[in-house]
């Protein structure tokens, strides 16, 4: 698990406007080291490149990428409406993640102001001489950039919005999401058995109705040691929590401890995957189900989701719990057989009149059974005698 400073950055990171300026500020930093760079370059070299042959570089980067650009926030935009509308509207927090877009769009933007900037300098003549030989090679190095973005760009548009890419990243967010709760159950603190809370332990209150989103565990545990008190979190991440409801529960601090709480367990309109395999699991759920509707009637994807969902649990099966590190947090440790019923028993309802999924579900309750976890093990073949498989 990750501190939660390089956590915030980590999400931080991945906001597409983040990388945008990020890239932009690089396209200045280049010119202004066009500039310096001037100094470096031996005197005589001046006639080997003529001004005419960079500003005709420059204004076709800055019409092509102003093009690029504008299509490619187009085609950006269609997906995501796609995919919230054909799979399902929670995947849609899986592509504002979408890396490989983010940074070609920066790319093409900071291709764009960089090749404006520099037309405005040339205008005003700050590249002259040796400088602009200079800038002559720094605008080849961002014609291969790029080109290799537009080449990312091509292959990416290959598969963005897909069915096959869009449950495949769910999967792989889903399966890293569920061997860092295997790992970290309790997300390294003392699973929370409700029956031990002091009674004279202090009830906190969410101000705010939302999903418990993630958790700073290591703030919390920190500020815990500072008041001298412990910390019983009452929902698990990816829980509901109404406004005035008991969040939590705390055996000293006051209120000073309270707010520590409130601030760093993250409620929102919107789980995310990060610490919750359940959304994850849901989203693949909701896929399938979206299949085996009559307007849709596909089973093959509903198998498709079956099969994903099935690798998730056994794909994480035997993972060994790490010892306990913040010992004064008590939380709700990972329930992988609740899990499991809430992601499959939607399938098996729409699909149980079918006879192509019949057995497929079978064998994959089956195999579920047979896994040394007790709870998941009782959990599908409860699932199987529900439904007959």
């Amino acid at each position: 698990m990750l501190p939660t400073l390089l956590r915030r950055l980590h999400a931080f990171s991945r906001r597409l406007v983040v990388r945008v300026a990020l890239i932009a500020a690089l396209a200045f930093l280049a010119l202004a080291l066009s500039k310096l760079g001037a100094r470096v370059i031996p005197e005589g070299l001046d006639p080997l490149v003529g001004g005419e042959a960079v500003d005709n570089i420059l204004k076709i980067i800055a019409n092509s990428m102003l093009t690029v650009t504008t299509f490619s926030l187009t085609v950006m935009a269609a997906a995501h409406r796609m995919v919230a509308s054909s799979w399902t509207p929670r995947a849609h927090q899986m592509l504002l993640q979408d890396t490989v877009t983010h940074t070609v769009l920066a790319t093409f933007v900071g291709a764009y102001l960089y090749a404006l900037s520099a037309i405005i300098l040339r205008d005003l003549e700050v590249f002259q001489g040796r400088g602009l030989m200079v800038l002559f090679g720094m605008t080849l190095l961002v014609v291969a950039l790029i080109v290799v973005a537009i080449i990312r760009w091509i292959s990416h548009l290959e598969m963005l919005g897909s069915l096959i890419n869009t449950a495949q990243r769910i999967e792989e967010s889903t399966i890293e999401a569920m061997r860092m709760r295997m790992c970290h159950p309790a997300l390294g603190a003392h699973a929370l058995d409700p029956e031990k809370i002091p009674e004279s332990a202090e009830e906190v209150r969410a101000d705010k109705s939302g999903y418990l989103q993630q958790l700073f565990q290591d703030r919390l545990q920190t500020a815990a040691e500072h008041h001298d008190a412990r910390i019983w979190l009452l929902h698990p991440v990816g829980g509901f929590v109404h406004r005035g409801e008991v969040l939590a529960r705390i055996s000293g601090g006051g209120e000073a401890l309270a707010g520590k709480l409130r601030e760093n367990a993250v409620l929102g309109s919107l789980r995310n995957f990060d610490q919750d395999p359940g959304f994850g699991l849901t989203c693949l759920s909701e896929i399938g189900v979206r299949a085996l509707s009559p307007g849709v009637n596909d089973p093959g994807t509903a198998l498709d989701v079956l099969h994903r969902i099935l690798r998730i649990f056994l794909d994480t099966e035997g993972e060994a719990p790490d010892e306990v590190r913040l010992d004064r947090l008590y939380l709700p440790a990972l329930d992988r057989a609740s899990l499991l019923i809430e992601a499959l028993r939607p399938l098996l309802l729409d699909g149980k009149d079918r006879p192509e999924l019949q057995t497929p579900f079978t064998r994959a309750l089956q195999a579920l059974g047979e896994q040394d976890d007790p709870a998941l093990s009782e959990s599908a073949r409860a699932l199987g005698k529900d439904f007959g498989t």
